[in-house]
């Protein structure tokens, strides 16, 4: 087969001026509310070993880690999947002797294996914060506001909150036979009530217990589902516990103005093997997931010390998307000025010392010609010598005189 020299591999994808500039504003706007807030920024390598990478993880997930073999001892290495984890280790290791709690933010890419059909990306920009060392819902409840904040400066588009709970899914799912696991949790991720009933007979899960397990299907909505999952779980210590932990970080987030942004889904099934509490799923106004999280209370003590974590990671990528098919904003220009005239290098700089950003042609360019590069560049106006000490103003839109700039 000829390659053609112009493709690149699918799953992946060129940001041109417009969405990067996008995805340059929202990771700066995510990183400026976090360090207000008190999160400190880690920088974690985008290699990895594939054990370490592996670690929590569910078999449909290890498959999707892109790995090679290093060439001088043969283990096998993996290209970042998760930050997370990575996030994980550093809090055994590195920053083991660090008042608790952590406080931790990142951005960066991570890479996963694309599943045909399903619309996704080898590579997936996030930015994500992580508390590491306290136990109680106050961190939870910490991170979704840190999220709140975050969204309120990055992407006033509207947003919508939905809220799980591993310890709920775990408990009922606690009589399910090990082989039959992947087969249910995949059906409860659809709803497919039909399909879990057919799952369920086959591991030979029957009565109440199955009644439990179908029953998540159905709870999702308002606040209302905590009640009615009270009255499927009761008997159930650990399920109660998990509704009660659930109850009051709702409370809290209701009484700080998340209102009807604010939904619960006890079915939810997405993110990584490793939560253990609260997760969260949050979505566009039209519906995109743009982000997830949740509390993994088992993943720092694989790496050393055992201690408690909750985090949450926002998909750039999806954000950019979502904020580039609204169209209220383009924040790319290619510059404040275009400045016509060769030998004005002294006046150009004597601009970008004040804060402006200033290009200036690398030949002789004419008005007439400047006018159709600025429009398409997005340049608002043209300066144009007038004298020795200034230069006239032309709005590139109109070609019209604005007015005068003293140099």
């Amino acid at each position: 087969m000829k390659l053609n020299p112009t493709a690149i591999p699918q799953g992946t994808r060129t940001f041109l001026f417009e969405e990067a500039a996008q995805r340059r504003a929202l990771e700066q706007a995510i990183h400026g509310i976090l360090r207000g807030r008190g999160f400190e920024e880690i920088d974690t390598p985008l290699l990895d070993y594939y054990e370490s990478a592996a670690a929590g993880l569910s078999e449909d997930e290890r498959n999707r880690i892109i790995r090679f073999s290093e060439a001088e001892s043969g283990r096998p290495i993996a290209l970042r999947n998760d930050i997370t984890s990575q996030i994980a280790r550093s809090a055994a290791t590195h920053l083991a002797g660090r008042p608790l709690p952590l406080r931790l933010f990142y951005s960066g890419p991570v890479f996963r294996h694309a599943r045909k059909g399903k619309g996704e990306q080898y590579v997936i920009d996030q930015a994500g914060l992580e508390i590491v060392g306290h136990a109680g819902p106050e961190a939870d409840i910490e991170i979704i506001l840190s999220v709140k904040a975050a969204l309120e400066k990055a992407f006033p588009r509207g947003y919508a909150l939905s809220l799980g709970h591993a310890g709920i899914i775990n408990s009922f799912l606690q009589p399910v036979p090990a082989a039959h696991l992947d087969g249910i949790k995949t059906a409860l991720a659809r709803k497919d009530r039909y399909g879990l009933g057919m799952e369920l007979e086959e591991a030979k899960v029957r009565g109440q217990q199955a009644e439990r397990i179908v029953a998540l299907t159905k709870l999702f909505g308002g606040k209302e589902v905590i009640d009615t999952a009270r009255a499927v779980a009761a008997g159930d210590p650990a399920a109660m516990a998990a509704l009660d932990n659930l109850a009051a970080i709702y409370e809290a987030l209701a009484s700080n103005g998340f209102g009807e942004k604010l939904s619960i889904d006890l079915g939810e099934m997405r993110g990584f093997g490793y939560y253990t509490g609260v997760i969260m799923e949050l979505f566009s106004a039209a519906g995109a997931p743009i982000g997830n999280g949740g509390r993994y209370n088992n993943l720092v003590k694989r790496f050393g010390p055992d201690l408690p974590a909750v985090g949450f990671a926002f998909d750039i990528d999806t954000m950019v998307d979502a904020l580039m098919r609204d169209g209220k904003d383009n924040l790319w220009k290619g510059a404040d000025y275009l400045l016509l005239g060769a030998s004005n290098n002294a006046a150009a700089d004597a601009l970008r010392a004040k804060g402006f950003s200033v290009i200036v042609p690398l030949a002789p360019l004419g008005l007439k010609e400047a006018l159709p590069f600025a429009q398409k560049m997005n340049i608002a106006e043209i300066l144009v010598p007038a004298g020795e000490n200034g230069f006239k103003i032309i709005t590139a839109a109109t070609g019209v005189e604005a007015g005068r700039l003293e140099s």
